[in-house]
Order: structure tokens, then sequence, then C-alpha cells
């Protein structure tokens, strides 16, 4: 017999957030460039373009409320390591000169309906 990590046999709370952040920026006229690119400090979870400005965005899923807003998950060390994982996504793109900003975007599963609350523009850093 077979035993298989739960995400394996079904989809992680933060990858159905992945998905809806995704619609929700498309929705708003952003196109898509990566999901989920890996760095050595981890992995950003969309890397899209909003006209001439490259976005770097941060998602962040609840399904409960004991863990606090989602917003809130985004720390001052999780921004550092943004900052991080974008400097290394643009030298490995060769993309020196580029506007670009960071995004949060948290999703609420905790009332049914989703609740997205996008903060373009979070934080700075490059």
């Amino acid at each position: 017999m077979r035993f298989f990590k739960k995400d394996k046999i079904k989809p992680r709370v933060g990858d159905a957030g992945e998905n809806l952040a995704r619609d929700f920026l498309k929705g708003k006229g952003l196109a898509i460039l990566a999901v989920n690119y890996r760095t050595r400090w981890g992995e950003l979870d969309i890397v899209a373009r909003d006209r001439d400005t490259l976005v770097f965005v941060e998602v962040k899923t609840r399904s409960q409320k004991r863990f606090g807003s989602p917003l809130e998950a985004v720390t001052p060390d999780k921004q550092r390591r943004i900052v991080r994982m974008a400097q290394t996504y643009l030298l490995e793109k060769r993309l020196g000169d580029v506007a670009a900003r960071f995004d949060v975007i948290g999703i609420d599963l905790t009332d049914g309906a989703p609740r997205i609350d996008w903060i373009p523009n979070a934080f700075g850093g490059l």
C-alpha cells in the first residue's frame, strides 16, 4: 500500500489563493510572467508586468482566523527575503534598469466567498 502526502491528493490552500490572485491580477490588466519562481532564498509567488513596471507579488492566503490576517504575515523579514529574490530574478533575466514594485495580495477564505485585498507598492526595496 502506498501513502501520499496530503498536498498530493488535495490542493493546498496556498495554491488556491495563488490561483485566485493570478485571475484577479489578470482582471486588473496585469500580464503574468512567472509563477512560483524559485531562488536560493525561497520562491516568488507571482511576477507580473503592469504596463512598463515589473511587479513582484507576494500572496498570503488564510482559511482560518487563528493565524491572523493574511496581510500580517508579510513581516519585515519576509519583505527583505522577497527583495533578495527579486534582485536574483532581475539578474538572471538581465533586467537591469526596469521599474519594479512589490505588491501584496491577501486572500481570506474564512467566511465562504473569498475576500481579496490587494496592496500595490506595499513596500520598497530596490
